[in-house]
């Protein structure tokens, strides 16, 4: 026979065991895009010279982001300094799914003008000298395309706000990024 204190023990424990769900709503930000999703891609995506991204916030294709929504970018593997590169239109699979946190600080700069700066961190913290930390929370969307070989990831990221009230961008908002350029088809 067991002690109470051993059952007390057991029942406010067991609970702690229990699987988390992940909520199946598209809207949430917490539903994430699982691996094996499918990306197709619709249309040719330019990448400039010395660059190796092309973004993508409210359905299209952007010279950067706006911080304060939802974007995306596609990443290729190699850089070329001098010549636009092509990502063609395609089918990617989704391999693996990594969280995301991008620390986004405000700097002063000598000339009294603010400037963003930005570090990206998988774990840990940093010293901003003081101030509001701002964080974008995201995914890191690994693909892999027999294909096209170079194409590395897509990452997602939510809009900038302060770290206790950012949220990751669910796979709606990842749908809305990418508008009709690009298509994601969910296991």
């Amino acid at each position: 026979m067991l002690r109470p204190s051993v059952l007390l023990v057991l029942a406010l424990g067991l609970p702690g065991c229990a699987t988390v769900s992940v909520p199946a709503d598209p809207a949430s930000p917490f539903s994430v895009v699982p691996e094996g999703t499918i990306v197709e891609l619709h249309r040719p995506i330019p990448i400039p010279p010395g660059r190796a991204r092309a973004w993508f916030q409210r359905g299209r294709l952007a010279a950067g982001h706006d911080w304060h929504h939802p974007a995306c970018n596609l990443e290729v593997r190699t850089l070329d300094r001098e010549a636009v590169q092509t990502v063609q239109p395609g089918e990617f699979r989704v391999r693996r799914v990594q969280q995301m946190l991008e620390y986004v600080g405000q700097e002063d700069r000598p000339s009294g003008d603010r400037a963003i700066a930005v570090r990206t961190r998988l774990a840990d913290g940093g010293d901003w000298g003081g101030g509001p930390t701002y964080v974008q929370l995201g995914y890191h969307l690994w693909l892999e395309s027999r294909e096209q070989p170079n194409v590395l990831r897509i990452t997602c990221l939510g809009a900038r706000d302060l770290a206790f009230e950012a949220f990751p961008p669910g796979i709606d908002d990842i749908r809305e990024a990418f508008g009709n350029i690009a298509t994601l088809r969910t296991p």
